[in-house]
This record gives C-alpha cells, structure tokens and sequence, in this order.
C-alpha cells in the first residue's frame, strides 16, 4: 500500500512551495494587465477578456498563498484563462504554446500522476474549440503584445516555480537526513538504555541472590549481627531495585500525559528528613535541612520523595562531603534547593544533564544509574505546576532548585493542626 502511495504522489508537497507559487501567478496577472493595458487606447475586443482573467487569477492568486491544498483549482482557472482568451483573439501560437508548457510543468510537480494527467487532458481539449472558432476570429495588430505577455508572465511562474521546487526538494532532503539520524540515535539510545538497565538491574540482583543463598546455607552458623547486615544489604538493593522500576516506568507515562497525580497537603520538611535519612544511610555525608516546620505544600507525596530522592541520589553520586536543603517562598510557590559542595558541573553539560540517559560523567566514569533521575525530577516538577532547573554554586559545587506550589494559608494551618503527634526524624549527618 505504502509503495503505491508513494509511486503516485507528487514529486514535492504543495503546502512547501504554496505561497511562492501562487506569489508568482499574481506576478504574472499583472504582467497580463500591464499587457492589456497597453492596448487600451486601441480600442482592441480582446482587452475586456485580458483584463477580467488577468484580475481572476490574481485575486485566486493572493487567496491561494495563505489556503487551500491542492494546486488543481489553480492549474484549471489558469487553463480556463488562456482556452478562453485563444477563442476570442484566435490560435496564434504563442499565448497556447507558454501557456500549455506552464500546464504540464506545473502539473507533473505539483500533482499526483493521475491529478496531473487529468489536468493535462482538461487542457489540451480546450484545443477542440479553439480550432472550430480561431479561424473565424481575426488577429489583430495587438496579436503580439499579448503573445509577449502571455510568454513572459508564464516564464515567471515556471521559473519561480522551478526555483521554489529545488528549494522544497532540498528542504525535504534535509529532513529525510536529520529522520536518518534521530532514527540512528533512537536506535542507540535504545541499546544504550538496555545495556544501561540491564547492569543496574543484575548487580543488585546478584547481590541479592548472593546473600540469600548464604542465609540459607548458614542461616544457624552466622553471628545475629551479620544475619543483621545481610539483611539490611538485601533490602537495600530491593529498595533500589525498586526505585530504578518506579523511574522507568513514570517515563512514558509523563510523556503521554497520563501520569495520575494525587495531590495533598503535606509538610515538606518531613519528607525532605524521610528521604534524606534513606539515600544517606551508611556515608559520611553532613546534610543539613533547613526547611521550617509550618512549610506546607499542595503536591503529590509520592512524586515529592521521587523528586528529592532522584537530587539527593544525584549530590550522593556526584558531591562531596556536604549537603544542603533548604528552601524559601516566592509568591505562590516554595523554591527548594539542594546544594553540594563537590566539583559542580560544566557549562557544556548543564541542559545535558537534563536529556534520559545522560549522566554528568560519560564513558567508563559513568556512577551508577541510567541517567533517567534529572530528566523525571524535572518532568515531575512541571506535572505538579513548578519546575526545576540546575544553578553554579559558589565557590565549587552544584545546585538543583525546583518549585512546588504552596498551600493556602487557611488549609496549611488546618493541616497542621489535625496532626496528632509529630515524630522527629533524626538529623542525617
């Protein structure tokens, strides 16, 4: 089916070349009047005929730059004009001759094979009365004139039309080249995603396969403590395991936008102690969270600790001994920023950052991960009406800032006040 669609299109798509094309009949209809005009003062019958053609065709001229998709109901008014002006002025050869090549060039570029051959057949039929009623018409002295006119205002919108032609075929070669290579990167990305996910996937699984065979051999032989570090392993890497299928799978359902939301009112500080204390467990990091209390924002719960967890991933990776969160309301909204003193980010990198599967560092160097943590955040952020974005911090280091919208004054104090008790969440540190 394909195959045949494509053998009977046209060479190039109308909508390319519409404006330039039909730019150029009107140029032509006023080299029409300009030759009608000329042989006003001569009194010449044909000149009504020119002049009411030539103003057909350039107002069908400026209308069809901005409408319309298809070329035929020009290439037939075009027509029309010049069997029409043949009968009244009799067959000299010139007008027929200009006017039935820009017919056939106009055509075989603008329509599919069959359009094209049926406007050409509409054409040459006008032949017919041509030949029964030419012979009984006189020419005249003006018969050049108009031959001149026709010739010129035809070359016009032939040669516009070539010249808009190779543009259009050049445009179309260019795009057919950046499909190639998004499809090559598509492609390597694909394989670069799976290569990706299956290392990140079987080292915790083999982690995990490893200390159970263990605890199952020796379960009786093993100190209760080691039992103990065993099994905070393996959670760990389930934990894990589980945070890297919640990442792929919110990807295409952000990208559909059909990402459920359920938002809340919920205290920001309470989450920002909850993640932190899970992402920095067993480092030596110093992280400091200076959010107050009473902060409380409109936002799903569920997608604020995939926000903070995916930046304070990202600090563990990549910062270096400290970690800031704090935060401060602007206007409607309350802008977090997560800050590191480690080696920051380059220039070159720091929208890169935010594209799936990009990683700070590239190569063998890559950390752990799929380069996926950045781009969700960021998609998240803007699915629960802020966003988030990458700032240089000073003197070294990096920061990620983003915005969630804050509650109401009247719903946050209605909030708090129904908790019932508070649990401190120890400072991670």
């Amino acid at each position: 089916m394909s195959d045949g669609i494509s053998r009977y299109a046209a060479p190039i798509q109308y909508a390319d070349v519409r404006r330039s094309y039909n730019g150029a009949r009107v140029l032509g209809g006023i080299v029409v009047t300009i030759a009608a005009l000329s042989l006003w003062q001569e009194s010449v019958a044909t000149v009504p005929i020119l002049l009411a053609g030539a103003l057909v065709v350039t107002t069908q001229g400026l209308w069809a730059r901005n409408h319309g998709s298809s070329a035929v109901p020009s290439l037939v008014i075009d027509a029309t004009l010049v069997g029409g002006v043949s009968m009244a002025r009799g067959f000299s050869g010139g007008v027929e001759g200009a006017g039935f090549v820009y017919l056939v060039v106009g055509s075989l570029l603008l329509l599919p094979l069959t359009q094209a051959a049926g406007v050409i057949v509409y054409g040459a039929l006008w032949a017919i009365p041509i030949a029964l009623v030419g012979p009984l018409v006189e020419i005249g002295a003006e018969g050049s004139v108009v031959d001149i006119g026709a010739v010129v205002a035809a070359a016009v919108v032939v040669a516009r039309l070539l010249y808009a032609t190779g543009q259009a075929l050049f445009t179309a070669e260019a795009r057919h080249r950046e499909a190639l290579e998004a499809e090559k990167r598509a492609v390597e990305l694909k394989d670069e995603f799976v290569s990706m996910v299956s290392h990140e996937l079987r080292t915790p699984l083999t982690s995990i396969n490893g200390f159970s065979d263990t605890l199952r051999e020796s379960w009786s032989q093993l100190p209760p403590n080691e039992v103990d570090e065993f099994l905070l392993i393996m959670r760990g890497e389930t934990q894990h395991l589980s945070n890297l299928v919640e990442d792929i799978l919110v990807i295409p359902r952000l990208e559909a936008g059909r990402l459920r939301l359920e938002p809340g009112i919920i205290a920001l500080r309470d989450e920002a102690y909850e993640v932190s204390r899970l992402v920095f467990t067993g480092t030596t990091r110093e992280v400091q969270i200076d959010i107050p209390a009473d902060i409380r924002v409109t936002a799903d719960p569920n997608r604020v600790r995939q926000i903070f967890r995916n930046l304070l991933e990202n600090a563990r990776k990549y910062g270096g001994d400290q970690v800031l969160i704090a935060g401060e309301l602007t206007g409607e909204s309350y802008k977090v920023v997560i800050a590191d003193n480690g080696t920051g980010i380059p220039v070159e990198d720091r929208e890169r950052i935010f594209e799936h599967f990009e990683q700070a560092v590239r190569g063998d160097a890559r950390s752990e991960g799929v380069g996926l943590g950045l781009p969700i955040a960021r998609k998240l952020a803007r699915a629960m009406g802020g966003d988030l974005w990458f700032e240089p911090r000073f003197p070294t280091g990096a920061q990620f800032l983003f915005t969630i919208l804050s509650a109401p004054d009247d719903e946050a104090e209605s909030a708090a006040a129904s908790e019932d008790t508070v649990t401190p969440i120890r400072r991670t540190g």
